[in-house]
């Protein structure tokens, strides 16, 4: 490792963090944790048209998306987990650039 760590395998930042033996930022590691648990959690069919969902990953969350009409399912306490996280995001965006008193 060098001084300043070494590049993430995934997105090429420099970390100082190990995950399965290769050099991973924090945020890649919470990707690919969300990716592994995607892919245990079981298939649903889109209530809708009867397809069968796609997992996909959006705001930290593990989200069922139909590929033919676009709906988009969210397991109980995902909708309120995002708006939290999207609130929490826009406040310090805001803040950000603000003098201080």
């Amino acid at each position: 490792m060098s001084l300043f760590g070494s590049k993430c395998v995934r997105c090429g930042s420099r970390t100082r963090q190990i995950y399965q033996d290769k050099p991973t930022c924090d945020p890649c590691r919470s990707e690919l944790e969300l990716v592994l648990v995607a892919a245990r959690e079981e298939k649903r069919d889109c209530p809708a048209d009867g397809v069968t969902l796609t997992k996909e990953i959006a705001h930290g969350i593990v989200i069922d998306r139909c590929p033919q009409c676009h709906g988009v399912w969210l397991d109980a306490g995902e909708l309120e987990r995002m708006n939290t996280d999207a609130t929490i995001d826009a406040i310090s965006a805001m803040s950000y650039g603000l003098p201080r008193v």
